[in-house]
């Protein structure tokens, strides 16, 4: 039975992770889950009931405020991670994705020389340090669950094997459609907007700090101004823990408190979630989950910025730059639309989950898979 160490490092890890999580358990991989980064802020965890599975906790949240907490913050995670891997002694490290507190929890792993297998690598995200983060993830790891074509042939021209990628689709969006569904009144009750009409059209808003830009905020600021020009019901959830969130998630409050129309869920789960993508008119910011999850539902989004450049979008997605006058001007394009997009995505059809346990599995058919070479061809 192989031995899995699963690192999560914040909430949104948890409802991509969950599928993958689940069918490990019913394929007896032995499952431990290290939560560090978010899951150690004062908000608290967002760990669900994994029965079967061994949970650790360590390290430190990056805090949202500065770069010097950041990196204190990493280094607890790799001194944590470290003494995990040595207590449980594990086959092999899941990573995923791009976080600069995923990041350590790998490098935790050199010295053990554990294999690694990484989860959504190969996609590109220009404006935040996290693109990066997901390329060092790459390189250090020996195996690749990639979501989309486009990740495959990027880790390709990286110079990665194509015999250590497997195209497993996203997770996430395998927790979509296994969401039990709620009726817009239902949701809207349960999101805070009970007295609004059921067919009120509702703006669903997450913002991140633009990591690798001068301006983080202008995102944010952009944003609010065009819900200014436009007041109608807009639910926030919060933007994650990199430097400059705190700031934006104090802003984001203050904002919030003087707009009778806007309302603020610091997470909303693997239930509201799914149904927030379901039912809001449109969505508006910078998050991952408009590129690779809102097309499932074929939600209007629009992406401000330059956060996400670089990924590949499905035709639901309109992608503006960090100004008021863009942002209005795609909301009346939606508005004038009146309709959604087909539901296509290209990230995936559900049964991503499986597929990774699977991986985990066969990875003892691989031979020498700790002696990685540069791979220089033609996929």
């Amino acid at each position: 039975m192989p031995r899995v160490v699963s690192i999560t490092s914040s909430r949104a890890d948890v409802s991509i992770l969950l599928p993958v999580w689940r069918a490990c358990m019913e394929a007896s991989i032995d499952l431990h889950i290290f939560a560090t980064g978010m899951h150690l802020a004062s908000t608290g965890s967002h760990l669900p009931d994994v029965p079967g599975a061994v949970i650790h906790t360590g390290g430190a949240d990056l805090g949202g405020s500065d770069a010097q907490t950041a990196t204190t913050a990493m280094a607890a995670i790799t001194a944590a991670a470290g003494t995990i891997y040595e207590r449980v002694q594990p086959d092999t490290i899941l990573v995923m994705g791009d976080r600069l507190d995923m990041l350590p929890a790998a490098v935790a792993g050199l010295p053990f020389n554990i294999v690694i297998v990484h989860l959504h690598g190969g996609e590109i995200t220009e404006g935040a340090l996290d693109d990066r983060a997901r390329h060092a993830l790459t390189k250090l790891a020996h195996f690749h669950c990639v979501s989309s074509e486009g990740a495959k042939r990027q880790l390709i021209a990286m110079g990665e094997e194509p015999s250590r990628i497997a195209l497993t689709g996203a997770p996430g969006i395998d927790t979509l459609l296994s969401a039990i569904p709620m009726t817009r009144r239902q949701w809207l009750e349960a999101v805070g907007f009970d007295q609004e009409p059921e067919d009120t059209p509702l703006r669903l808003v997450t913002v991140h700090p633009e990591t690798n830009s001068a301006n983080a905020a202008a995102p944010l600021r952009a944003v609010v101004k065009a819900l200014d020009a436009v007041p109608q019901p807009t639910l926030f959830t919060a933007p994650n823990s990199d430097p400059g969130g705190a700031a934006m998630r104090q802003a984001i409050n203050g904002y919030v408190a003087t707009r009778r129309w806007a309302r603020f869920r610091d997470t909303l789960g693997p239930v509201l979630y799914p149904n927030a993508l379901r039912h809001a008119s449109i969505m508006i910011g910078n998050s991952s989950s408009g590129i690779i999850e809102a097309a499932t539902f074929g939600l209007p989004v629009i992406d401000v910025g330059g956060r996400q450049k670089g990924r590949e979008a499905g035709e639901n997605v309109i992608r503006v730059e960090a100004n008021e006058v863009d942002i209005i001007s795609a909301m009346k394009r939606v508005d004038a639309r009146k309709s959604r997009f087909g539901t296509h995505n290209i990230y995936g059809d559900g049964h991503a989950g499986p597929r990774v346990a699977e991986v985990l599995l066969g990875l003892h058919r691989h031979n020498g898979l700790r002696r990685k070479t540069i791979f220089v061809g033609h996929s």
